[in-house]
């Protein structure tokens, strides 16, 4: 069944061979998984290869797309490339965002980045200096600025396509399958054991404040509308402890039920289905009060 959106461009099949391809490469992410950069590199390349939009509406959205280009993304070293000739991801970001930090403070956020890519982690925080620096460079630019409802429809829209939505949406079934398997196995329940402190002796304890899982401050930027983060994506958000970390389970885009709540969204104010880290309780949130590099 042809996507909801193939009407909106003059080759859908063009479009679906490079989409299909960008996301395969490991150019802009991990082979496989889908990001901001791919969907970058997929409009520019699906216009090389002559492709168009059938409406006025998607050329907007290619223009907030290529604005990564005029961000000038790229690594210290000035490499329009994050990932080296060994496979190791390097930081990347807005060449303003470098050039408001010495050399010290540069080498700490890609040795920061290179660690977390060793151990296979496709999202590493950045550091403080670095993420107010990347905020900062995006201040600057003037067209993110300016961004009304239209706009904010059209930038969603075109980095969570149908199929990538679709697939989310299967993952979050599955999590929330196997949520429910485990809560119905619950220690307790287990025989030879009696409810109280003794029930629970060999599980970890509960974090404290002062722990990895909570900070008294985000370690980096806020998300908004036009900024959402992907399903998996290492992310904070405010609770009473304080700024406790998690990760997303599902970006929520229509009404969905989470959890026996129904939970109200659409492209233009979509959701966060999230699980804390610590707990492994689901909790939902907008983009605004989430923190993610």
């Amino acid at each position: 069944m042809p996507s909801k959106t193939d009407d909106k461009y003059t080759d859908p099949e063009l479009h679906n061979v490079v989409k299909e391809e960008i996301q395969a490469s490991d150019k802009g992410g991990a082979p496989g998984q889908w990001s901001a950069r791919k969907a970058q590199m997929m409009a520019s390349e699906y216009k090389k290869r002559g492709g168009d939009y059938t409406t006025e509406k998607k050329d907007e959205s290619a223009k907030h797309l290529d604005q990564w280009t005029k961000e000038e993304w790229q690594t210290k070293e000035g490499s329009g490339n994050a990932k080296d000739a060994n496979g190791l991801e390097h930081r990347y970001l807005p060449k303003k965002a470098w050039e408001q930090m010495d050399d010290k403070e540069k080498e700490a956020t890609d040795a920061k980045k290179q660690e977390g890519s060793k151990e296979g982690k496709q999202h590493v925080e950045n550091t403080s200096k670095a993420a107010d620096a990347k905020k900062n460079a995006s201040k600057d630019t003037n067209e993110f600025s300016k961004i009304d409802k239209k706009s904010i429809t059209d930038c969603t829209t075109h980095w969570d396509d149908p199929e990538h939505m679709e697939n989310n949406q299967k993952e979050y079934k599955k999590f929330m399958e196997e949520n429910r398997k485990s809560k119905s196995t619950s220690p307790d329940d287990r025989p030879g054991k009696k409810r109280g402190q003794g029930a629970n002796a060999d599980l970890p304890s509960k974090k404290q404040k002062g722990s990895s899982e909570i900070s008294d401050e985000p370690t980096a930027p806020t998300g908004d509308k036009t900024r959402v983060p992907q399903k998996g994506q290492k992310v904070q958000w405010h609770s009473a402890p304080g700024y406790i970390s998690g990760e997303v389970v599902e970006v929520l885009y229509e009404e969905k039920e989470v959890d026996g709540k129904k939970v109200e969204a659409s492209k233009e104010d979509p959701r966060l289905v999230l699980k804390t880290d610590s707990t492994g309780k689901i909790c939902v949130h907008k983009p605004e009060a989430v923190y993610f590099d």
